[in-house]
């Protein structure tokens, strides 16, 4: 008798931190785990095809009239979109139910339209749950209602995802186990292409310290907080050579323009560089010296993962997220939430002191090997896996 599947959910599948989470874990599982899968993903991506190379994907939403041909709807009637997506979903689901699927692994918690659409296959589900308030809320309560009703085990990134569900959405602690993210180390620093000089692209100079971060949204990524980072450091070093990169946008986004506006009013046009989407961030994020995490939310960014296993030291926000629990006392620094001027600080304190920023660096370089590469993290999931399928 041929093993159950598991059903993997993606709420889509761009270049951000739960999807790449859930491809680099699948990597890892097609290889060490001989129990089958299949993908269904929310909305199509710039990920589809790392995806399709894994296993079998299928789209939620119908992506064309047959396939995944555009369509144009100007061509067709309310009428005849609401047939389509009825023979799509009916399509799907018997797909779905004659495969054999004994569990469904869903890898956020914006997916509740789903699990509910799913629930007749009478299987357990696992949530993976890698937000915070801001997209719980954005999702919406009903969205919440139904994730809450039909998940069986959370699984969730940091303490302060747990505690933050615990205390504001009623999810029984039991219900929940934190398995912190974690990142394939190795096959990324393979990546670092050593041609590559991204500080000559931006002018600058070779003695220059640099502050990094990254990100793609504004208000819950602090771009805007960046700024006034830059400002107050600035301020500080007197003649030292200190620039800013932000990897991470879109240049003809109104945040874009709101950017420039405040670089050339605040009258430093020169030391804050603004990179756009690039395909290997890690060869800019080696480039840093050091790396402020500004975000007003995250629950556990990879990125910083990714900066400390190059050795650079974390500059982040207390009751921002779970960058606190990653960076501690040995891997950087933690500030009071919002105190720019408290961040700045440790920032002057490693520039001008390189044995400090050197041992934190290594020291985080160190932590992120040793407890939140893949081979542990994803291990600690096929745990959790196999209880459940089983």
């Amino acid at each position: 008798m041929p093993a159950k599947k598991i059903l993997f959910i993606n709420h889509d599948a761009s270049r951000s931190g739960a999807p790449i989470i859930l491809l680099n874990f699948l990597r890892w599982f097609k290889e060490n785990s001989k129990i089958p899968f299949r993908v269904l993903s929310k909305n199509s991506g710039d990920l589809d095809q790392d995806f399709q190379k894994l296993a079998k994907l299928n789209f939620f939403k119908r992506t064309g009239l047959f396939g995944n041909a555009p369509l144009n709807p100007a061509l067709l009637t309310r009428g005849i979109h609401k047939v389509l997506n009825q023979l799509h979903f009916r399509h799907l689901l018997n797909e779905l139910i004659k495969d054999d699927i004994g569990l469904i692994y869903s890898n956020t918690i914006t997916n509740g339209e789903i699990l509910k659409f799913l629930s007749v296959m009478n299987c357990p589900i696992i949530t993976h749950v890698h937000e915070l308030e801001y997209w719980i809320h954005r999702s919406g309560p009903s969205n919440l209602e139904k994730v809450k009703s039909y998940t069986k085990l959370f699984i969730v990134v940091s303490e302060a995802v747990k505690e933050h569900l615990v205390i504001n959405h009623d999810i029984p602690a039991e219900r929940i186990e934190v398995i912190h993210g974690f990142i394939p180390v190795s096959v990324l620093i393979d990546r670092l292409d050593s041609a590559n000089n991204p500080r000559k692209d931006m002018n600058i100079p070779d003695d220059a310290f640099i502050v990094g971060s990254s990100g793609m949204e504004t208000w819950r990524k602090g771009k805007d907080l960046f700024i006034q980072l830059a400002i107050a450091v600035l301020s500080k070093v007197g003649d030292m050579p200190v620039h800013f990169v932000w990897v991470g946008g879109h240049p003809d986004s109104t945040e874009a323009y709101q950017i420039r506006h405040d670089l050339h009013h605040a009258g430093i046009e020169n030391q804050v560089h603004f990179v756009d989407h690039v395909t290997n961030p890690l060869d800019y994020y080696n480039q840093f010296d050091a790396f402020a995490m500004v975000s007003r939310e995250d629950p556990f960014p990879l990125v910083n993962l990714e900066a400390a296993a190059l050795g650079k030291p974390i500059v982040c926000f207390n009751s921002a997220g779970g960058s606190p629990e990653f960076v501690g006392k040995d891997a950087g620094f933690v500030v009071p939430y919002l105190d720019i001027n408290a961040m700045a600080d440790k920032v002057v304190l490693l520039a001008m002191n390189k044995k400090i920023r050197k041992d934190l660096g290594s020291r985080g370089s160190a932590k992120v090997a040793d407890c939140y590469d893949i081979s542990v993290g994803a291990l600690k999931i096929l745990d959790v896996i196999e209880q459940h399928l089983a």
